[in-house]
């Protein structure tokens, strides 16, 4: 029985061996012959296994160097170009980028050491980038940032990745579409254009635009990075300009006692009623009260209170979000009915959902009148409040679970002391 690998021609023995189609990227090769120099099969046989040994070894650590540049997968293989670049000094580019200076450098590079044609080819850029579509990049970007979803509630996730998807959806409406590798300036002047006549045809905020804009850039940067381009960033200094922001304003207590009546906003849903009362004595993100489970309730404790924290629903804003906070009043009221109800249900975490049904119940009510009001305006009267009662800065960061700005010592005030903030303003169920 012949050994593996082995074949005898006359009194030798010789090593034959086919290049595995998995390696045809990286050994231009196809066969592997050569004379072992011996007759003894046993001798020939311990040298094969060793060869083998070596030759795998070589394939697997070019593989890892990122040497292959016949790849079927085109993404890859431009990313193994870029990576051969960096390792002779120099920035990713297609020769298409690249000077007269800078391509007699890379050649003077290439005769100063020995390489191969895939080398030579990629070093002097002539390894085309990959046909990516928009959405194949996004994919990539995606996947890329997964350590912020921690951060954020699934909806949030939902909302964010949404906004991307529909930027990419309106710039190929305005443009068409465009490869991702294809991108350029030209491109990116034409989506701006298309929102500045949008903005202007039906009355949007340049916001809107913006967003998108900003939305495109960061994907951008974002896989020019992992290609380790140094391509500009075609959607770089495009935003559309914004008029002065209009900021929120407090509800009037007198606006909160009539919203909070039973009788009052007829159409909303109770559960949203009773995230309204949750904000009023807590200050809360409406984010914070509706990713509430029920374990960050303690009605049981000496001060009943809730506990602002992250959980298996949503992430946190900040570190400095993290805060225990009294329930007195209507909000007291409103948490006593959450936990007899078992929870918010399928309610739990549907922030951005919430909020826009709340808010438009608020403008049909005809309490809330003013556009620069809505449901946010409870934290800012909660702000308010304190600040009118000339609560300490680092209490009202405590109850507001912002950052405060000088050294902490110790834990700061105990439930008791702000209950007792709490209290002098508090407004009673109706």
């Amino acid at each position: 029985m012949w050994g593996l690998h082995l074949k005898k021609k006359g009194r030798w023995w010789h090593y034959y061996r086919s290049v595995p189609r998995t390696y045809h990227d990286v050994d231009a090769r196809r066969l592997i012959s050569f004379s072992l120099k011996t007759s003894d099969f046993a001798e020939a046989k311990l040298k094969a296994a060793r060869f083998s040994i070596q030759l795998d070894e070589e394939w697997q650590a070019a593989k890892m160097r990122g040497v292959s540049l016949v790849s079927q997968d085109a993404t890859e293989k431009y990313k193994a170009a870029a990576e051969i670049q960096k390792s002779f000094g120099f920035l990713p580019k297609v020769c298409d980028e690249m000077l007269e200076t800078e391509l007699v450098e890379r050649l003077r590079a290439l005769l100063q050491k020995e390489s191969s044609v895939p080398e030579q080819k990629a070093v002097l850029g002539l390894i085309e980038p990959p046909k990516m579509t928009l959405s194949d990049a996004f994919d990539r970007f995606w996947e890329y940032i997964r350590d912020e979803w921690r951060s954020v509630s699934r909806d949030q996730q939902r909302v964010k990745r949404n906004i991307y998807l529909k930027s990419i959806r309106n710039f190929e409406e305005a443009v068409g579409a465009v490869s991702f590798h294809d991108l350029d300036r030209k491109h990116a002047i034409a989506f701006r254009s298309w929102w500045v006549a949008r903005v202007e045809a039906k009355g949007l905020k340049p916001y809107t635009g913006n967003r998108e804009i900003n939305s495109l850039r960061r994907m951008i940067t974002v896989n020019l990075d992992i290609d380790g381009s140094s391509k500009t960033n075609p959607f770089t200094s495009i935003r559309l300009k914004e008029e002065a922001e209009v900021s929120r304003i407090p509800l009037e207590v007198e606006q909160i006692h009539l919203l909070i009546k039973p009788e009052a906003l007829p159409d909303l849903h109770p559960d949203f009623k009773l995230l309204f009362r949750m904000l009023v004595n807590t200050g809360m993100r409406p984010v914070e009260a509706i990713g509430l489970e029920l374990e960050d309730v303690m009605l049981g404790h000496d001060i009943p209170h809730v506990h602002v924290r992250k959980n298996a629903t949503r992430g946190l804003k900040t570190t400095h979000s993290e805060r225990l906070l009294p329930l007195l009043g209507t909000s007291l009221h409103a948490a006593e009915e959450l936990v007899a109800m078992g929870g918010w249900g399928k309610r739990l975490g549907k922030n951005m959902y919430a909020t826009t049904i709340i808010n438009k119940q608020l403008r049909a009510s005809g309490i809330v009148t003013d556009k620069r009001q809505s449901l946010y305006s409870l934290r800012h009267w909660f702000q308010d409040q304190l600040t009118k009662r000339d609560v300490i800065d680092r209490a009202q960061a405590q109850l507001m679970g912002h950052k405060f700005h000088r050294p902490k010592y110790g834990y700061g005030k105990d439930l008791s002391e702000l209950q007792d903030i709490i209290a002098q303003f508090a407004i009673e169920a109706q």
